[in-house]
């Protein structure tokens, strides 16, 4: 039995970081359409933030499931970002983003690489959490008959995460992270997650995605669509190969790539660092 605690996600906002944030507004979306937020002056800060986020990506999937936009910083390079459950419903997501890691404004190559990169992430949790993915449940135990319990609930067993989990985490693998995810010290956490890391490195295209199963799948999400097809044969490699299976994601993956700015040359081996939260 795994126990399963709740680590991929930021909920909207907290008592620990509320004075270590500063925040620049949070707009409700209806429909795929940013409204403006009447008690603050930075309405086209956040229309312009909203319309590199939906050129991006495919509107299907924002339209129906992203209800809110929140721009923050809490300075460079801590949280850069994350895609926020707002209720138990797995159909309400609030995008937020920092402002000063994604600045949409530059033209240094390798920032709009990074700020690219976060929001397909963000992209890949949505794709692999949402109502369709996800059968919602009590439980605080997995199942296995179940399938792979996430902090929303079930990965249904023919979902992406279903699929993903079954195919390249075992068992074991699953109870050897569950016991260094339930960890309380959170200094010592990280310290056994960068180990586990270094451990199989090859299984794993960042140290990121070694944090959870739902992270792994959300940075080989992102480097499916970043990267050209690697060769088979290394894990990791075939973590990216996985999405080629579902025309779907391939259509997706084609179309973000058409509106990207830059897209990156050698980038599964040319990065290494962290990109999200």
């Amino acid at each position: 039995m795994i126990h399963k605690i709740f680590i991929a996600f930021l909920f909207l906002i907290n008592s620990s970081c509320i004075f270590s944030q500063k925040e620049y507004g949070i707009w409700e979306i209806k429909n795929g359409v940013l409204q403006n937020e009447i008690t603050a002056n930075n309405n086209e800060l956040g229309q312009s933030y909203w319309n590199v986020i939906t050129n991006m990506l495919p509107k299907h999937l924002i339209n129906t499931y992203i209800v809110s936009l929140r721009l923050f910083t809490d300075g460079e390079e801590e949280d850069l970002g994350g895609l926020n459950q707002l209720d138990n419903s797995v159909v309400r997501w609030l995008f937020d983003l920092d402002i000063e890691d994604a600045n949409i404004n530059s033209k240094d190559e390798s920032e709009i690489i990074d700020y690219s990169h976060t929001i397909i992430h963000e992209f890949g949790h949505l794709l692999t959490l949402n109502s369709t993915q996800i059968e919602l449940t009590d439980d605080l135990f997995q199942d296995e008959n179940k399938g792979y319990l996430t902090s929303e609930g079930y990965a249904k067993k023919e979902s992406y995460l279903g699929l993903f989990v079954r195919e390249f985490w075992s068992i074991d693998r699953l109870i050897e992270w569950d016991k260094i995810d339930s960890k309380k010290n959170s200094n010592r956490k990280a310290k056994k997650l960068l180990d586990f890391y270094f451990q199989y490195e090859n299984e794993f295209v960042t140290d990121y995605a070694a944090e959870a199963p739902e992270e792994d799948i959300a940075e080989s999400w992102t480097y499916f669509v970043l990267c050209d097809a690697p060769s088979k044969g290394v894990i990791k490699n075939d973590k990216i190969l996985f999405f080629y299976n579902f025309p779907e994601l391939v259509e997706y993956r084609n179309y973000i790539r058409q509106h990207l700015k830059i897209v990156p040359k050698n980038y599964l081996t040319s990065t290494k660092s962290n990109y999200s939260e």
